[in-house]
């Protein structure tokens, strides 16, 4: 008995199984199968859109369920007596009567085959050029049901055959920054490079707008016939998407490099390089970038010209050979707001460069601002970024100035994109969720050479996030400074352990009054404070290696997010470099996220002589 209860659960076990294999697949009732197009991308509106003459259209299914089977057709806008009319709505037609279109059909293939995906067009089949055509992909369920409805849009594309120019190529180098072409237009983009300075391109192209797909790029320098391929570097491959880093001494030297698609048009970028010595014969530029005017001076919100020119010149001329005649470049009076030339800057082994908050006058953001790939093409003109070669040559800087709103490392931003807190390697184009967009951030001088990654102010442009701290002015004003527990800052002989507001603007009544009443700020705001800490915690993220403060505010309330912010920091990316020019030495370069004017002259003498004995410029060393 044991052994015949024991046999038919065997089987009625095996029997459930076997129904169980059966079973009908689960049919849901509702919306039918479909699936979107989106490759390329889709116009917008949804409407008519240039396609070159060889398309690759890819899909992706558009239920909970991806469909089993797909299928897909293209046709010349025909009508009903299939005549060429750009004018009939074939899409309707299709939709009304769907038995005329049968036969233009692809078998049905698996969705999950490689077929089924994605499809070319004109590889076997001849567009007509310049001629209006459809293209729809129909899906089918696990229970046979398919797509009853074609929209353009989604599962339809309509579109014209056109000579388009060719891929639209990106070449970016990290001190030159991104330039964009598109075509074979034999306008190269042309600037001046500093002599034995590694250059170091890399590239990419784009050919989805029309439907297209990058077959290979190839690169040389100093092609001399751009249609021999064995003027070139190498042969047309899509691994080449960089080369190897190349350094000039002297001369003129263009960079080519091509992008070919997939039917063989081609877009060429050239980038020709006016190869320059760096000198540095000279000890010391003064670079005055802080307009002002003169006043009678009452409150001290602001310094009059001669005593901001006063305050520095008598800084610099502490300075071994600093000639105030040679040495100074006033930007707004004497320049127009002009920075100075890139042939003043290779002059110099060190530069101060005091700026101004106010882009309208001032010549820092027109140097340092940064046009992010994703906009290149729409964006200004701008000056090429000298200080970062400047640097990278070995130079020294010392930069500070007034920093609230758009002023300090901010500059470097598009107005915008200057809301804060804002991270420089996730938000260069504006503030946003995440970190999946343009990450060009990350090369601009605030995060590659300063080595800052979050940006804030005591004043500017919040951001409105949900959990963004509450800021109020009489709490994130800066009271005074201390010295950052850094090992280097802490290396360097002769930091004071504090820095306060000058007694001059702190007297009762003055603007900066830490006692003042309402509406005057009660304590200091000219300030920009870089990798607070509040904000460095919401977004999980560390600070870069090379980070390293040199002062941390403290504000009038401790509570304030910015309390123990770092204010002025000691940059030390090229602190190797040997500046090219006899007795020059390697040395750190400082930045301060406030106008020294506005702080203990005793104190801000001790930071000077700091710096310059790093510098090796004081007089009588």
């Amino acid at each position: 008995m044991r052994t015949f209860a024991f046999c038919a659960a065997v089987l009625a076990g095996a029997l459930l199984i076997a129904l169980g294999s059966c079973r009908m697949p689960f049919c849901p009732t509702g919306e039918d199968p479909f699936v979107i197009i989106d490759k390329p991308p889709p116009p917008a509106g949804g409407g008519t859109q240039a396609l070159g003459e060889v398309v690759v259209f890819g899909w992706r299914g558009g239920n909970e369920r991806d469909p089993r089977s797909v299928r897909w057709m293209w046709s010349p806008v025909v009508d009903t007596n299939g005549v060429y009319d750009p004018t009939f709505d074939i899409v309707r037609d299709l939709n009304e009567h769907p038995e005329r279109y049968e036969d233009k059909w692809s078998k049905w293939v698996p969705y999950s085959s490689p077929r089924g995906r994605g499809t070319t067009l004109g590889d076997d089949e001849t567009l007509q050029m310049n001629r209006a055509h459809i293209f729809a992909v129909q899906a089918m369920d696990m229970c046979g049901k398919t797509t009853a409805q074609f929209n353009r849009g989604t599962n339809v594309r309509q579109f014209i055959v056109s000579a388009v120019a060719g891929p639209l190529l990106t070449v970016a180098e990290p001190l030159l920054g991104a330039n964009r072409f598109l075509g074979m237009s034999m306008n190269p983009r042309s600037c001046e490079f500093p002599a034995d300075l590694a250059l170091n391109f890399a590239w990419r192209a784009d050919a989805s707008s029309y439907g297209g797909e990058i077959a290979g790029y190839r690169y040389g320098w100093d092609v001399a016939d751009i249609n021999d391929p064995n003027a070139w570097d190498v042969r047309f491959s899509l691994a080449h998407t960089s080369a190897p880093p190349m350094a000039f001494s002297a001369g003129t030297h263009t960079f080519f490099v091509e992008a070919i698609d997939n039917i063989g048009k081609i877009t060429l970028g050239r980038i020709q390089l006016f190869i320059v010595p760096f000198t540095m014969e000279r000890n010391l530029l003064w670079v005055d970038d802080f307009p002002s005017s003169e006043f009678t001076q009452i409150d001290y919100v602001m310094p009059t010209e001669s005593q901001h020119d006063a305050f520095w010149l008598d800084i610099c001329g502490r300075a071994q050979g600093f000639d105030p005649a040679l040495d100074v470049w006033d930007a707004y009076y004497m320049h127009n707001s002009r920075p100075p030339e890139f042939s003043r800057i290779r002059m110099y082994r060190n530069i101060i460069w005091s700026y101004s908050s106010t882009n309208d006058y001032g010549a820092w953001d027109d140097v340092i601002r940064f046009t992010p790939e994703s906009m290149i093409g729409s964006g200004p003109t701008l000056v090429t970024n000298y200080l970062s070669m400047f640097l990278a040559k070995g130079g020294h800087l010392l930069t500070e100035g007034r920093a609230d709103r758009s002023g300090g490392l901010a500059a470097c931003l598009l107005p915008t994109a200057q809301s804060f807190p804002m991270n420089l390697m996730c938000e260069i184009t504006g503030n946003q969720a995440g970190c999946d967009g343009d990450r060009s951030g990350v090369n601009t001088i605030a995060y590659r050479d300063y080595c800052v990654t979050m940006l804030d102010k005591v004043i500017g442009m919040f951001r409105v996030d949900a959990d963004m701290p509450a800021r109020i002015l009489r709490s994130d004003c800066m009271i005074h400074a201390v010295k950052a527990d850094d090992p280097v800052a802490g290396a360097l002989a002769g930091l004071p352990d504090r820095l306060d507001l000058w007694e001059e603007i702190t007297k009762p009544g003055r603007y900066f009054d830490p006692a003042a009443p309402a509406p005057r700020p009660g304590g200091f705001t000219y300030v920009e404070a870089y990798d607070p800490a509040y904000w460095m915690d919401r977004n999980s993220v560390a600070s870069q290696p090379c980070f390293h403060p040199m002062f941390r505010m403290r504000t009038r309330n401790t509570l304030s997010p910015l309390n123990n912010s770092a204010v002025a920091l000691v940059l030390t990316k090229h602190d190797n470099v040997v500046p090219p020019a006899p007795g020059a030495v390697a040395a750190k370069s400082f930045h301060f996220g406030f106008p020294l004017w506005f702080f203990n002259r005793t104190q801000v003498n001790q930071i000077v002589g700091a710096i310059f004995t790093e510098w090796r410029i004081e007089s009588g060393e």
